[in-house]
């Protein structure tokens, strides 16, 4: 293992992760430089952030042609904290040459490929500035050392070499890792069920390895939010270009819960819950109950919702499909480019799956994926085989609670397993939190005698509000331990102590902080805020 020299000063920080959270923390601590009147004294100087994908990446399965982004450019790394900065949309848009024809496009929202251009261009800024940045390294562990310090060891994915460092303070931004149904994730990784994260390197894999045949090719895509739209009109693009003898055509189908494919609420008023004042307003919240309450009423913003433009766009396609029916019915003729029909199935939930062969005699195809589909109306089961499962079905964002739970870290923070619950620094202690819980759920009791949380019986589960505060019990593990989160992030030990390491979060705070935590909304006033206390501390040292 290289180990970092004792006679090397600590880093000032160590960022676990380099996305665009990371990003956004070090361009702030650049601003912090160049505000320094000198930059021998400057604050953070010593600056490192570890990232296991080889090079700056944003969301590369989704990259489809012309899809938006679904939020103003002006909420970037870092215009909301400071437009001055040179790390802002608008100024990579000059950088390119491009600012004059982005403004005589008329649109305040960019297409994801030109926004996860800026966002590389922003990593290569800072790095550039004197960030630095260890691509192609995995965290593997975190460990207490002493005075406050911090071990962080990680290993080069291509070597396998381990490196240990020492910091001061960390930053964790996991990022998000690919969340499938409970039925499909027993098979995944498999190179026929596959998650949006790797849509477009794993759908052409797909197709490019298919066999030249015509034999009509049934797919399905699980889910109904924005990824899962944008994934079924992609794959009735490329099906469509498939040809297919004898007047068949390729399955598509569209599996969800809900009754519907919703659509967003982008409306004003809707969307403050993402401005800088409502985190302080969820976090001042005076429950966690209270706080899930908003989170809730706002989830039409964000979960298992979809653009209206997209909406529309897949409703013209279904449309179309229709006409080609009609005009087929009417006078018998067959347009070749009506090679794919799309079924919406909703009211449909995933029982169980199984790997069988594609064909009766396993050679043609290779594996196919066999579903049991439970009518969560109709109470039938049904059974249906496809070529291809494609999941749109979002991400888990708590790889971070297994790293520390597996750390010396985790007694100081009160952590007995990977199961966390994040609560706000001013709720009750804990036994406060027990005798209101109890009285809420004796009201809660009497108001609905049934006992029932829905009305109707079949209603989908909200979307969680944060994967590992709904962590399931398994036998003989106890409730999720309860770890305290500052209103600037960062994680507080159960008892007080200036020794305690310092660790921060990113965009995994949402059941404290609110919706906007795992978005890009309030990136730049987030690093901001965690960069002026990391500089403040560093200050009294």
């Amino acid at each position: 293992m290289s180990v970092q020299s004792t006679a090397d000063p600590a880093f000032d920080v160590i960022g676990l992760g380099f996305g665009p959270a990371n990003v956004a923390i070090a361009g702030a601590v650049i601003e912090k430089w160049k505000d320094a009147a000198s930059t021998d004294h400057a604050p953070l100087r010593r600056c490192l952030f570890i990232e296991k994908q080889r090079e700056f990446r944003w969301h590369p399965g989704m990259l489809l042609p012309n899809s938006r982004m679904q939020i103003s450019f002006l909420k970037d790394l870092a215009t909301l904290r400071s437009p001055q900065s040179p790390i802002t949309f608008l100024a990579y848009l000059h950088s390119q040459g491009r600012l004059v024809n982005f403004i005589n496009r008329g649109s305040f929202t960019p297409t994801r490929r030109e926004y996860a251009d800026y966002l590389s261009w922003a990593a290569e800024y800072v790095q550039k500035q004197g960030i630095r940045v260890r691509y192609g390294e995995e965290v593997i562990a975190i460990s207490r050392c002493e005075d406050g310090l911090v071990q962080v060891r990680s290993r080069d994915i291509g070597t396998g070499e381990e490196f240990s460092r020492i910091a001061r303070n960390i930053v964790l931004s996991p990022g998000g890792t690919p969340r499938l149904p409970p039925a499909l994730s027993i098979h995944w990784p498999h190179p026929r069920i596959i998650h949006s994260a790797s849509y477009i390197s794993s759908a052409n894999e797909f197709f490019a390895s298919l066999p030249r045949t015509t034999e009509p090719l049934r797919i399905a895509v699980i889910g109904a939010g924005q990824s899962a739209t944008e994934v079924v009109l992609d794959l009735h693009s490329r099906l469509n270009a498939l040809h297919v003898s004898g007047g068949r055509q390729h399955e598509l189908d569209m599996i969800f819960r809900r009754g519907s494919v919703k659509p967003s609420d982008d409306t004003p008023f809707s969307n403050e819950i993402f401005d800088p004042a409502s985190t302080d307003f969820v976090f001042g919240l005076p429950s966690q109950r209270d706080r899930q309450a908003v989170l809730r009423e706002y989830n039409a913003t964000n979960y298992s919702v979809v653009n209206v433009r997209t909406i529309d766009s897949l409703y013209e396609v279904m449309y179309h499909q229709n006409l080609l029916d009609g005009i087929k019915s009417r006078t018998g003729e067959e347009e070749d480019n009506n090679r794919t029909r799309i079924t919406l199935c909703p009211h449909t939930a995933i029982y169980s799956s199984e790997m069988v062969p594609a064909h009766p005699d396993g050679a043609t195809r290779g594996d196919a994926v066999r579903l049991t589909l439970h009518g969560l109306l109709s109470r039938s089961v049904t059974h249906r085989t496809y070529d291809a499962v494609f999941c749109g079905t979002g991400y888990d964002r708590d790889s971070w609670t297994r790293l520390l739970a597996s750390s010396d870290l985790a007694e100081a923070y009160g952590v007995k397993s990977s199961a966390i619950e994040l609560v706000a620094e001013g709720d009750a202690a804990p036994c406060e939190r027990e005798i209101l819980s109890a009285l809420e759920g004796s009201i809660a009791g009497r108001a609905t005698p049934t006992g029932s949380g829905s009305s109707d019986g079949f209603s989908t589960p909200p979307t969680p509000v944060t994967p590992h505060s709904h962590h399931t019990k398994f036998p003989g593990e106890g409730a999720p331990s309860k770890v305290r989160v500052s209103r600037t992030y960062r994680l507080l030990p159960e008892h007080d102590s200036k020794h305690a390491p310092r660790v921060y979060l990113q965009g995994c705070t949402q059941s404290t902080h609110g919706l906007s935590e795992s978005l890009l909304s309030i990136l730049g006033v987030r690093a901001g805020m965690v960069v002026d206390e990391l500089c403040a501390d560093g200050a009294r040292q």
